[in-house]
């Protein structure tokens, strides 16, 4: 099974960039996860460093992309969390996706003998909407995806390829919650440690090949989310649930869509070498519609990134063949492929 690689390698700026972003978010998340613990806090403090934590691998990348790229380096990153148009059937998956995991593996789980647990009461489903905010906002996908897919990904894809790059930060995003596992207030903290890493790395893959489609973090925050709202209404995790059973099952169902996107795109994941070398870390966006203003040697300099609509007609190998591929790895739209292209 082949994987994708840009055709160029990662400036070594870039590769120090990662390597100080990773570095950053662990020190700045594990120091505030494991102060709770080392002076006793709790109530409103422990509270406040647990959600202050969650925000260190945005914070991070924040950090790192205006220390390698200045104002640019910012905006580029910044950039993807206005990207809103996507294809209606990636919002379905990020949205829907994650709950019919979980219901498909509490009822696999019952299947086989194990009680479902307890389900809430459907009166109050109206909740889950606040709930999805809250989550949003303060339990963990804000904080998490600015750096995780914003940052990270692309500079690995641009090294090691969709699927390799996939499997690295699904490893590393899971350890990024080990404090999480010694705190009893925090869901990791009933969760097998082996168990969660599967979670992790299998979804990795499923948010990498809905970024690379999207290049919408909008869209990546809303599979988060509901990944973590499912979670939380549906009797998925211990104490709610009697067993591990149905944690496990989800688990390995996520494995089994790993496996058929990573099979069912030959290792590209949505990454389409068309624009691979335009998208790399560093590199102007070809999809950018704004005008950047940067200051270079104390004069102030403007220049507009131009959108595959604005690229001259005929352009030599501006148009990707979609020929014979499935719908998973086409185009979401005709806005993601150049005007001119059948």
């Amino acid at each position: 099974m082949g994987t994708t690689r840009s055709s160029g390698s990662t400036p070594p700026e870039d590769a120090r960039g990662l390597l100080a972003f990773f570095v950053l978010a662990f020190a700045l998340s594990w120091g505030l996860w494991l102060a709770i613990p080392s002076f006793d806090l709790d109530g409103g403090a422990a509270q406040g460093l647990r959600v202050a934590g969650r925000f260190g691998p945005s914070v991070a990348a924040v950090v790192v992309a205006t220390a390698h790229g200045g104002r640019d380096g910012l905006l580029r990153l910044l950039v993807p969390l206005t990207r809103w148009r996507a294809a209606s059937r990636l919002w379905l998956v990020a949205l829907l996706g994650p709950p019919a995991v979980v219901l498909a593996a509490i009822t696999l789980a019952a299947a086989f003998g194990q009680s479902p647990g307890q389900f809430n009461d459907p009166r109050t489903a109206y909740l889950v909407i606040p709930a999805f905010i809250t989550i949003l906002v303060i339990g963990g996908p804000l904080g998490e995806e600015l750096g995780w897919r914003g940052f990270a990904l692309d500079r690995l894809q641009t090294r090691l390829g969709p699927a390799v790059a996939s499997l690295l930060l699904g490893l590393v995003w899971g350890l990024w919650h080990l404090p999480l596992f010694l705190n009893p207030d925090d869901v990791q903290y009933a969760l097998p440690l082996v168990t969660y890493l599967g979670q992790t790395t299998a979804t990795a893959f499923v948010y990498t090949w809905l970024w690379n489609r999207t290049r919408s973090l909008p869209v990546v925050l809303a599979l988060h989310t509901a990944t973590n709202v499912a979670a939380g209404v549906f009797p998925l995790l211990v104490p709610e649930a009697p067993s591990h059973a149905p944690i496990t099952i989800a688990v390995g169902l996520a494995t089994a869509i790993a496996i058929g996107l990573t099979w069912g795109t030959r290792g590209r994941l949505g990454q389409r070498a068309a624009t691979d070398a335009a998208e790399a870390p560093g590199r102007r966006h070809p999809g950018w519609q704004s005008d950047f203003t940067s200051i270079a040697q104390g004069e102030e300099k403007t220049w507009t990134t131009r959108s595959w609509s604005s690229t001259p007609r005929g352009r030599a190998g501006a148009c990707p063949s979609w020929s014979g591929r499935s719908w998973w790895d086409r185009p979401a739209s005709r806005a993601s492929s150049p005007r001119w292209c059948p």
